[in-house]
């Protein structure tokens, strides 16, 4: 007789657990894992949180770089105008010539150069009934080949330097009149009438 295999009791094995899944939130690309298989997506004005935040700061960056650009050309401007205020104060002292700007006369009333005006007229005929040019302050008047009638062509004061070359001065009274530390240099000009000066001023070329 044969006894039955002995029994032994199965061993039991615990069950492998499952864990949830972690959540994936994506911040930059505004995605945010739920749970459930569901997802939550975030946009501000319409883009991405990264994408908003990138374009903020280029936006920042370029308005820097804009603001930069504009207090350096300010700047630039400021000492270009202070630098050309030293260099014409620099030739005023020294009396050297200043560059000069073509102006225009109707040659019927009086032309005025005054404080530091540097001009000069060229071709001009003029016939005036009072004084035809009056310089004045530190003007420095150039005169190419005008032809000036009136009782006073040049009547030139204070600082004023007046070069006229060529052309003519037919005057009634006066044919330049100068006074303080003016200066008249009259090259190649026929001139009809006298002249007057006072104080510091000099004048060349006329009688």
């Amino acid at each position: 007789m044969h006894n039955p295999p002995p029994q032994y009791p199965q061993q039991q094995y615990p069950q492998q657990q499952h864990y949830p899944q972690a959540p994936q939130h994506n911040v930059a690309a505004g995605t945010f894992d739920m749970g459930g298989g569901q997802q939550l997506r975030v946009k501000i004005n319409g883009q991405s949180p990264g994408d908003y935040v990138k374009n903020k700061i280029i936006g920042y960056i370029i308005g820097a770089v804009i603001t930069v650009v504009m207090v350096a050309g300010f700047i630039v401007a400021i000492l270009y105008f202070m630098n050309k205020q030293a260099s014409d104060a620099a030739a005023q002292a020294s009396g050297a010539p200043r560059e000069t700007k073509a102006a225009v006369w109707d040659g019927k009333s009086t032309f005025e150069c005054k404080a530091n005006d540097a001009v000069t007229l060229s071709g001009i005929t003029a016939t005036v009934s009072g004084t035809a040019i009056k310089a004045s302050g530190n003007c420095q008047l150039t005169l190419v080949n005008v032809n000036l009638t009136a009782p006073i062509a040049i009547d030139a004061g204070a600082g004023a330097k007046v070069t006229m070359t060529g052309g003519s001065i037919t005057a009634s009274t006066n044919a330049v009149v100068a006074a303080g530390a003016a200066k008249v240099d009259l090259v190649g000009t026929k001139v009809s009438g006298k002249s007057k000066k006072s104080g510091a001023a000099t004048i060349t070329g006329a009688p």
